[in-house]
């Protein structure tokens, strides 16, 4: 995890669940900030567009966030950003994207340049968790765009419709988030994984309801433990088993957030026979209960 060393303010999130830190100085930051918080589009846009902004941050910025509320693509033009999310620390460079996803641990601050200047769309709505598990994003913190990449264009559109809101700038809005998270969903399948661990990912997803040992999951791909091991410490930081649990907990948020199943039948299609056990792996990762997971969900407007 990255090491503030400048006093921060805490802000808690009105869900109880989500808390973010940040430092008071008035001069960390220069910011141009867009936002469209009409509840009303959450039924009619089912994907949109929340918050845009650019924005100079200076030696002095930070901020962290536990169990993030929001989901945002930020975008380093200059300088560069000390990223770190769920312990997988980065330093994200120009033409480079972080994702901010939700209900994790993150936490950014400019890097040795002391100064970053960036671009950034905060996206909502109930398509979000489906269009990011369909198109592998869900499972992304960073990403290098292509030369040909579309994505500053597009976030400066973004950044155009909220700045002027010409009439239905929402639905044009939604047009263009969706297609952002095409395009970096194109340059993400662009950089690829080792082929290795591209098959470990997709066994691992078509067995999301059974166990899964390590000595299993190396057999079946013809390697070794140890060498399956230092591939997901490299890539992802993270042993091959605790991306299977990953795995695991975000199908559970995505059968929570967009079904009606039992929680027993989720922890039964989750591969796990005990749902107390379950309900408890859930809490250590996620932050909340299953049943307060759901519930968090379900007062959300719209």
């Amino acid at each position: 995890m990255l090491k503030n060393k400048y006093k921060n303010l805490q802000v808690d999130s009105p869900d109880g669940v989500s808390r973010m830190w940040h430092t008071p100085y008035e001069q960390d930051n220069v910011r141009e900030f867009y936002y469209d918080l009409d509840l009303n589009m959450e039924s009619y846009l089912p994907l949109r567009l929340s918050y845009v902004h650019e924005e100079h941050c200076f030696e002095k910025y930070y901020r962290k966030r536990e169990h993030s509320e929001v989901f945002s693509i930020e975008l380093v033009l200059e300088g560069s950003m000390l990223f770190s999310q769920e312990d997988r620390d980065y330093r994200v460079m120009p033409g480079e994207v972080f994702l901010i996803h939700l209900d994790r641990q993150n936490e950014f601050t400019t890097g040795p340049e002391k100064h970053c200047h960036r671009l950034a769309c905060i996206l909502s709505g109930k398509s979000l968790n489906n269009l990011l598990h369909a198109t592998g994003l869900f499972e992304c913190d960073v990403i290098r765009l292509q030369s040909d990449s579309a994505v500053e264009s597009l976030m400066r559109q973004c950044h155009d419709e909220f700045k002027h809101r010409r009439p239905k700038f929402r639905s044009r809005a939604s047009f263009l988030a969706y297609h952002i998270l095409l395009e970096l969903a194109r340059c993400r399948s662009n950089q690829g994984y080792p082929e290795e661990i591209e098959r470990a990912i997709e066994i691992m997803e078509h067995h999301l309801s059974h166990r899964l040992s390590l000595k299993t999951l190396a057999d079946l791909l013809g390697s070794s433990r140890s060498s399956l091991t230092r591939l997901f410490d490299r890539q992802f930081n993270i042993s091959p088993i605790n991306y299977f649990i990953y795995l695991k907990m975000e199908a559970a948020k995505s059968m929570l957030a967009n079904t009606t199943l039992q929680i027993q039948e989720i922890s039964r299609r989750t591969g796990y026979d005990n749902q107390l056990y379950f309900s408890s792996e859930f809490k250590k990762r996620i932050g909340c209960s299953p049943r307060e997971y759901r519930k968090k969900l379900m007062k959300q407007p719209g």
